[in-house]
């Protein structure tokens, strides 16, 4: 067992690269004691408690069933939610294989690394790397536990519990893990204020419906008047 400021000890900082002795966690600021950086600008491995409420948000849903049969069929290899992907090359070449903390659910290797190669390399979720830490970064702000747990909320009445409770109930068998990753064109894409361009990779629901509209291409696939990438492609729309 790992006490809480034991976590993430010793981790290198991605942002002050060589000036951090490691992450030594202060105990009632949250910042690293070194160099004054969070936990999310170093580099802790994603069997962090990130990693522990996506599981939870996701479970007994149709996208852990999908990594599930990914993770049997071993394409690509899945270790939690940390996804190594190798790519056939030149008999001449060593292989050489990629861990991105997070990619997403395809059998096609190849859509799954044409998705992550359209973000900005910045933003690429490459384990070790700066795209790994601003993806947990986001995670933080984009997956509040309150949003998924009543018991995390202040003083909500059992009423207030019991439609909490129906209301994540709905939006995991509705939304969650329901959309797909297709090329363009194998999709009619919807255009809203823009073209994702030739080569693009767009993020249809999985249950038949209407196409996303354009902000769903990984290169757009975020909130425009934020800037921000929505890190973790796992709704409907």
């Amino acid at each position: 067992m790992t006490l809480g400021h034991e976590f993430g000890a010793g981790a290198a900082c991605l942002k002050c690269k060589d000036k951090c002795e490691g992450f030594e966690l202060h105990f009632w600021r949250k910042i690293c004691r070194n160099c004054k950086c969070g936990l999310t600008e170093h580099d802790v491995a994603m069997n962090s408690e990130e990693d522990k409420k996506v599981g939870k948000l996701f479970e007994d849903t149709k996208y852990t069933r999908l990594i599930a049969k990914l993770k049997t069929d071993g394409i690509p290899s899945y270790h939690g939610s940390m996804v190594t992907i190798t790519l056939p090359i030149p008999k001449d070449v060593p292989l050489k294989s990629v861990t991105y903390e997070w990619a997403p659910p395809v059998a096609n290797k190849h859509l799954a690394v044409r998705y992550i190669e359209l973000l900005p390399p910045e933003k690429r979720p490459v384990t070790g790397t700066e795209g790994a830490a601003y993806r947990r970064q986001q995670m933080a702000r984009q997956l509040p536990e309150h949003d998924q747990d009543p018991s995390k909320c202040h003083e909500l009445n059992p009423d207030e519990v019991k439609q909490m409770q129906q209301y994540v109930r709905r939006y995991k068998d509705e939304a969650l893990g329901v959309g797909d990753v297709m090329l363009p064109e194998e999709m009619a894409l919807v255009q809203a204020g823009g073209q994702g361009g030739p080569g693009g990779v767009g993020v249809p629901p999985g249950a038949g419906g209407a196409a996303l509209p354009h902000r769903e291409i990984p290169s757009c696939h975020r909130v425009s008047h934020a800037r921000k990438f929505d890190v973790k492609v796992s709704h409907a729309g």
